[in-house]
C-alpha cells in the first residue's frame, strides 16, 4: 500500500461519531457480506488494549473514514457488512503510538476483502510511546532555563541510515525538558543556551569610525558563552553518544553546560546596491549534516570607510558557516569559519561570496522542456537554504553565491514527474543525484532527465500464497542511477501491490520479508536480493501489470 501519513489521513477524513464495539453494519446492501475483525494489542507485551479507537477507511492519502469503534476489555474490534475491496485499518490509544495495520515507516498493509480471503483474527499492534527528558545545568550545577534542546533520530526510510532532526523543546524555569510520545529508535540530544550572567562589552571605534585594535577593546571576565553541546559532554555532533529508546522507556538524560571565553567577529559588508537595507549575517553550525542557526549574544552594525561593519559578540569557539542572504537582488554571501579567537571577515572578497553553479539539462526523450521547469539544490541534511534557478528553453541554468556543501539535485515542473537519470560535474564531486560544492571554484553540471508516470501492479507471494507486509522495491539496473528512480511499496493482505510514478527505464523488482531496516539505496546491502529479482523494462506506458507473482525473499 502506498505510503500514507496516518495523522494526516485521519485529519483529512470525514468525521463520524465514535461508537463502542458492537459489530455494527457499514452497508445495508445484502451483497456486502464481508467482515474485518481482530484485536488491538500492545506490540511489546502482546496484551489486549481496551479504550483503543479503531478506524476503518478507504486507502490513500485522502481516504474517506467509514467507521470508528472503541475496543473493550478484550481489545476486540469488528466491522461487518463490507463490500469487497481494500480498506485501511488504524488504531490509536493514549500512551501508545498510533499505527496502521502492519505499518512500517509510513507504509501499511491494506486489508483486502473478497471471496476466499480471511480477514478475521487480525492483530493490530501499537507500541507504547517512549519519553526522553532531563535537566540542563550550568557549571555550578544550577538549572538553565530557556535553553533550546534539540532532538535527533536515526532514520532508515531514505535508503541509507542517517540522522535527522526530530523536534526541539525549551527548558522551563527548573531547567527541565521533555520529549514525549517518541517511537522506539536511536536518538541524539543537543543543547544551546546563553549564560544568564554573560556580559559582552561593546566594541569601541576610533575617530574615523573604525574598530580599535583588540588590545584596546574593553574586556570582561563575564564575556563568556556556552558552546553547542551534545550528550554526553561533546561539542560536536560527530562525537555525540547515541541514546537507544525501547517502546515504553522513560529515560532521563541530564545535559551540563560549561561556559568558555566568548569570541567577537567583525564582518565587513559592502553597502547594498539596492539601497533597501541589508540582511543581518547569521551564524550556522552543522549538527548531523543539518544546519542549526546559532544566534550570537549581540550583533551591532556600524558604518566604517564606506562599508558596513557587523560586530558579532558572545560566540563560543567552534566551526561555523557565516551567511548573509541577499536582499532585492543583492548577492548572498557565505564564509566558513574556524573560530578560536577574535576575527575579521571581509564579505567584500570573492572567496567569501560562494560560487556559481551553472550548466545544462537535457530530456533524454528529445522533447522540449515543460514550462516553468526549475532546478533546485536541496541540502543533503534536509535543512538550510536551497539554491534554485529557472531552466531556460535550451536547458541552461545558472545559480550564484552557492555555499559549499552537499546537495541533492531536484528538477520539477508543474504537472510533470521528472527525475535525474545521470549526471556529470566539473568543479565538484557527485554520486547519483548528489553533488558536492567545495566552494573553491565554480561548478558546471550536466544532467539527463526523464519524464513519465507508470504504475506497476502485481502480487507478492510466499509458498504459493499472497502475503501482506513485505517490502516491494523497484531498483534501477544502472548502479550509478539516481536515487529518485527507486520506488517502494508494501504488499497488502492478499499480496497485491502498486508502484506509482515510475520513470521509464530498466529495473529489477524484488520483494523482501521484513526488509524495512535495509539500506536499500546501497547496492551492496541489496545485492543478494537483486540477484534473484525480476527484470523489468518500463517504456512509459500508463500501467504495467506483472504476468506472474513475485516470490518474497526472506531477510
Amino acid at each position: 500500500m502506498k505510503r500514507c501519513l496516518l495523522l494526516a489521513v485521519l485529519a483529512a477524513c470525514v468525521s463520524l461519531p465514535v461508537r463502542a464495539q458492537t459489530g455494527g453494519a457499514i452497508s445495508g446492501d445484502s451483497s456486502a457480506a464481508y467482515s474485518i475483525s481482530g484485536t488491538v494489542e500492545s506490540a511489546i507485551a502482546g496484551t489486549p488494549l481496551d479504550r483503543a479507537e479503531v478506524t476503518l477507511s478507504t486507502p490513500g492519502f485522502q481516504g474517506t473514514q467509514l467507521d470508528v469503534v472503541v475496543t473493550g476489555e478484550t481489545g476486540a474490534f469488528r466491522f461487518d457488512h463490507l463490500q469487497p475491496g481494500k480498506y485501511r485499518l488504524a488504531a490509536s490509544r493514549r500512551g501508545y503510538i498510533a499505527a496502521g495495520y502492519q505499518e512500517h515507516e509510513g507504509f501499511f498493509t491494506a486489508v483486502v476483502t473478497g471471496p476466499g480471503l480471511d480477514t478475521t483474527g487480525l492483530r493490530l499492534e501499537l507500541p507504547p510511546d517512549a519519553v526522553l527528558g532531563g535537566v540542563v545545568t550550568d557549571d555550578a550545577g544550577e538549572p538553565v532555563p530557556g535553553a533550546r534542546v534539540r532532538l535527533y533520530r536515526q532514520v532508515e526510510n531514505t535508503g541509507d541510515s542517517r540522522i535527522a532532526g526530530a523536534g526541539s523543546e525549551t527548558t522551563d524555569d527548573t531547567g527541565t525538558y521533555e520529549f514525549a510520545r517518541l517511537r522506539p529508535g536511536t536518538y541524539f540530544v543537543g543543547v544551546s543556551a546563553a549564560p544568564w550572567y554573560a556580559f559582552h562589552p561593546a566594541r569601541k571605534l576610533d575617530a574615523s569610525g573604525n574598530f580599535l585594535p583588540d588590545d584596546q577593546q574593553p574586556h570582561s571576565p563575564l564575556d563568556v558563552a556556552y558552546p553547542m553541546s551534545f550528550y554526553a559532554n561533546a561539542t560536536d555532533s560527530a562525537s555525540a553518544s547515541p541514546i537507544v529508546l525501547s517502546a515504553g522507556d522513560h529515560t532521563e538524560i541530564d545535559l551540563p553546560l560549561h561556559a568558555v571565553p566568548a569570541i567577537h567577529i567583525d564582518i565587513r559588508i559592502p553597502s547594498p546596491d539596492s539601497g533597501h537595507g541589508i540582511a543581518t549575517p547569521q551564524l550556522i553550525q552543522n549538527a548531523f549534516g543539518s544546519e542549526e542557526f546559532t544566534p550570537p549574544g549581540l550583533t551591532e552594525i556600524a558604518h566604517s570607510d564606506g562599508q558596513l561593519v557587523a560586530d558579532m559578540r558572545g560566540i563560543a569557539p567552534g566551526h561555523y558557516v557565516l551567511r548573509q542572504f541577499g536582499v532585492d537582488g543583492d548577492p548572498s554571501r557565505t564564509a566558513t569559519l574556524d573560530l578560536s579567537g577574535n576575527q575579521i571577515v571581509d564579505f567584500a572578497s570573492a572567496a567569501a561570496s560562494g560560487v556559481d553553479v551553472s550548466g545544462k539539462l537535457a530530456m533524454i526523450s528529445g522533447e522540449k522542456f515543460p514550462n516553468r521547469t526549475r532546478i533546485l539544490l536541496v541540502p543533503s541534511g534536509g535543512t538550510g537554504s536551497s539554491p534554485g534557478a529557472s531552466v531556460e528553453a535550451d536547458g541552461s541554468f545558472a545559480m550564484h553565491s552557492v555555499a559549499a556543501g552537499s546537495y541533492e539535485v531536484e528538477v520539477s515542473a508543474p504537472g510533470r514527474n521528472l527525475a535525474v537519470t545521470q549526471m556529470d560535474v566539473s568543479g565538484g564531486t557527485f554520486l547519483g543525484d548528489r553533488v558536492t560544492v567545495t566552494g573553491d571554484s565554480p561548478v558546471l553540471l550536466a544532467a539527463d532527465l526523464a519524464s513519465g508516470s507508470t504504475t506497476i501492479t502485481g502480487y507478492a507471494q510466499s509458498n504459493g500464497k499472497g502475503l501482506g507486509g513485505a517490502m516491494i522495491l523497484l531498483v534501477p539496473r544502472d548502479p550509478n542511477a539516481s536515487r529518485q528512480l527507486f520506488r517502494r511499496d508494501q504488499s497488502d493482505s492478499d499480496g497485491s501491490f502498486a508502484l506509482t510514478r515510475v520513470i521509464p527505464g530498466n529495473y529489477i523488482l524484488v520483494a523482501i520479508d521484513d526488509g524495512w531496516t535495509l539500506d536499500w539505496a546501497h547496492r551492496d546491502a541489496i545485492a543478494p536480493y537483486v540477484a534473484r529479482g525480476i527484470r523489468l523494462q518500463v517504456a512509459g506506458q500508463k500501467t504495467l501489470a506483472l504476468p506472474s507473482a513475485v516470490e518474497i525473499q526472506p531477510r
